[in-house]
């Protein structure tokens, strides 16, 4: 390896780091790893919650991430969490080393792809679909972007092996993300005939990954409710579905939503046009058909979801498909200021940047401008004018790649995920886990929405009656969304006033959790924060 290259690779391997540990940083417990991590638990440990709502129906049928989870689990020792965090960081690198390469196959030098690769490090919220860039939880969705990033970097050097290994194993972790990409390398594959011989790596990771993503399903253990493919979503599971699932029903979407993708559209077309000269006829093709796919599905969700209520689309989400368009926006948009800045076009390059940091410095880059925030917009120039400067002075590229990290959360004050894992929630899980049974069920009877029952699920290893985070389930399992909205209802949404206590006894709820704030008398467990009252004889 030459001193240039563990160059490049120790700044990758920083920007990783940077990016986990510090921002846009990593979270567990406070998502979708709420529900993942009950169910791992109890395929481990078959003892674990045996009644909660979650945990007995698993949705990950057609996936690999619970097979490898466990094994990697087993075969080190190490926990849950440990594991796939590990995953995460790993995944990451990967999922970076792929921008470098896409950022080197647009015209740019070393400097300018790692540039290009900081600025997409800082991640980007997905409003609408609602999902991210970078996602802060070690989840299968998170693991496939990353993936089929690097897939797509290794397309770009003509890597056909590493790419088909890499958007195979993407696959195996999470199909439905890795649609867009199959879908434009097919067409690619379909109009480039001189192209197929190379290509046909690509072809055998697919059919490997189907065969294997198929023969797992098949082997499936611990499902109890088959995610459905063929039917109609009937109007009462609609109702829990547009009040859990909103961001799939494009009639829901805000309308600086529907604004946002059709100008960054424009955007990536503006720069791909641009930089169209430097780039291989297959990235050039990619870098467009990728961005334009992500929009064309937005109507087509609308069509299949909100007009032909098909039950299929909410857990195959097609409108994610924008996701790319944010991606590439932040690769294009990059490269094209570098090379404007290379040229002494400094107008021309600070438009470029300027979108490009307004992206992760906000999410929604004509609010920034409209609601005249002007710290962010401050931030934002100053970004734009540290790239500018990098690319005619390599001495200040340090500088202007680790700025933002530093600055956008503290200066700009973006927080991208809340504080759940507090030190009462800590000693409440601790508690119950050394002092209740393990089919005990538990209600926060006063947290409403708040995502606070999930963190205890997870920490204590005891059932939840029923929770907010546990309802986006109906997306998948339409009977769990039934039960979900039955127990839902039944605790008045998990409301104050309390009810009487006999009534949560004759639900099967052995503890209740309150507010220590509004407990009543008769708990046995209390701290600053939580009071926990027993619903059962004391043992």
């Amino acid at each position: 390896m030459t001193r240039q290259s563990l160059s490049i690779a120790l700044a990758l391997l920083l920007l990783t780091l940077l990016g986990f540990f510090y921002f846009p940083g990593h979270t567990w417990l406070q998502a979708d790893t709420q529900i993942y991590a009950p169910i791992l638990d109890r395929m481990d440990d078959p003892s674990l919650f045996s009644k909660d709502m979650v945990a007995l129906r698993p949705h990950v049928t057609w996936t690999l991430y619970d097979e490898s989870a466990i094994a990697l689990h087993r075969i080190t020792g190490l926990s849950f969490q440990t594991v796939l965090q590990s995953e995460q960081v790993l995944f990451r690198l990967v999922g970076l080393f792929g921008v470098y390469l896409l950022a080197g196959a647009l015209g740019l030098g070393s400097a300018g792809a790692l540039l290009v690769t900081g600025c997409f490090g800082l991640g980007a919220t997905i409003n609408g679909p609602a999902v991210l860039t970078l996602e802060y939880e070690p989840v299968p969705r998170a693991f496939a972007i990353l993936l089929v990033l690097g897939a797509l970097g290794c397309v770009s050097r003509r890597w056909w092996w590493a790419a088909g290994v890499l958007a195979g194993v993407a696959t195996l972790f999470h199909p439905t993300t890795t649609a867009p990409v199959w879908f434009c390398l097919g067409l690619w594959w379909l109009l480039r005939r001189e192209e197929r011989a190379a290509m046909r790596p690509l072809l055998i990771s697919l059919a490997a990954a189907v065969g294997i993503v198929l023969l797992f399903a098949l082997l499936q253990r611990g499902e109890t409710e088959r995610q459905p493919l063929i039917g109609r979503i009937g109007p009462e599971l609609e109702r829990v579905q547009r009040l859990r699932g909103s961001y799939n029903w494009i009639d829901l979407w805000l309308p600086e939503w529907f604004w946002q993708y059709p100008l960054l559209l424009i955007y990536v077309a503006l720069a791909w046009r641009r930089l169209r000269g430097v780039m291989s006829p297959g990235v050039a093709f990619l870098t467009l058909a990728l961005p334009l796919f992500g929009l064309v599905m937005v109507p087509v969700q609308y069509l299949l979801l909100d007009v032909g209520k098909w039950i299929l689309i909410p857990q195959f989400q097609p409108a994610r498909g924008v996701l790319f368009i944010t991606v590439m926006a932040i690769l294009l948009g990059a490269a094209a200021g570098w090379r404007a800045a290379q040229n002494r076009l400094w107008l021309e390059s600070a438009a470029w940047f300027v979108v490009v940091f307004a992206i992760p410095s906000n999410g929604l880059v004509v609010q920034l401008f409209t609601q005249m925030l002007w710290v962010r917009i401050g931030l934002v120039a100053l970004f734009a004018a540290l790239a500018m400067a990098a690319a005619r002075w390599r001495v200040v590229l340090p500088v202007a790649m680790l700025a933002p990290f530093l600055l956008i959360p503290t200066v700009g004050g973006l927080e991208t995920y809340p504080r759940l894992h507090t030190r009462p929630m800590q000693e409440l899980s601790a508690w119950a886990r050394e002092n209740t049974a393990k089919d005990d069920v538990f209600l926060f009877a006063d947290a409403y929405r708040g995502y606070q029952p999930g963190v205890f699920r997870g920490e204590a290893q005891r059932a939840i009656y029923v929770d907010w985070k546990g309802g986006g389930q109906a997306n998948l399992l339409p009977g769990l969304g039934e039960e979900w909205w039955r127990r839902w209802q039944a605790v008045h949404m998990t409301k104050p006033p309390l009810l009487p206590l006999d009534a949560y006894r004759g639900l099967g709820i052995d503890y209740l959790v309150v507010r220590a704030a509004s407990r009543p008398a008769g708990v046995v467990y209390a701290n600053e924060e939580w009071a926990v009252i027993p619903l059962k004889p004391a043992r």
